[in-house]
């Protein structure tokens, strides 16, 4: 990951710390633009009523640039593969790592998709973790999840795959 946005994440997420006490876990990524993902109370019980949200009262008129806390909205397609959230960067750690799953195991077609998402889950940082101090810990965690639950995966359909070709 990028220093200079560790830097002025970690800088706007001490900001944020202070006006802000849902926060369960903060990541930092560069999927579309680097950008924070929040997983909060409010995003563990939303209902997609953003404008009742604490989180995104707080962040609703933060500039999007570089690198700024703004929440990406989800287009149809998006909300179809990476969740029901309106905001893209509004994701619990197991709703996230879900969206790397599925991206890795249903779109990658090429060795070059497969490197630039591995690319990003390497790069992907926990910045933050309620009650949690170790967190390159968890960061190591949620990649091994994924490589896990995706090679788990994509083993059942190289199997689906023989099986119909046999069948054939």
């Amino acid at each position: 990951m990028n220093k200079i946005i560790l830097t002025r994440a970690v800088k706007k997420l001490n900001t944020l710390i202070t006006m802000y006490t849902g926060l369960i876990t903060v990541g930092v990524d560069n999927w579309r633009g680097y950008r924070f993902i929040f997983d909060t109370k409010d995003v563990r019980s939303c209902n997609n009523n953003c404008s009742t949200c604490p989180l995104y009262k707080l962040l609703k008129n933060e500039k999007a640039g570089y690198f700024s806390p703004t929440l990406y909205s989800a287009s149809k397609v998006d909300k179809k593969m990476f969740g029901p959230q309106n905001k893209l960067n509004c994701k619990t750690l197991q709703q996230y790592k879900n969206c790397y799953i599925s991206f890795l195991t249903e779109q990658t077609k090429t060795y070059k998709e497969i490197k630039q998402e591995l690319k990003l889950i390497k790069n992907f940082t926990i910045i933050y973790s309620k009650g949690n101090t170790d967190l390159r810990r968890l960061e190591y965690k949620f990649r091994k999840d994924i490589m896990q639950e995706s090679l788990r995966r994509l083993r059942g359909k190289k199997n689906n795959l023989c099986n119909r070709q046999r069948e054939s």
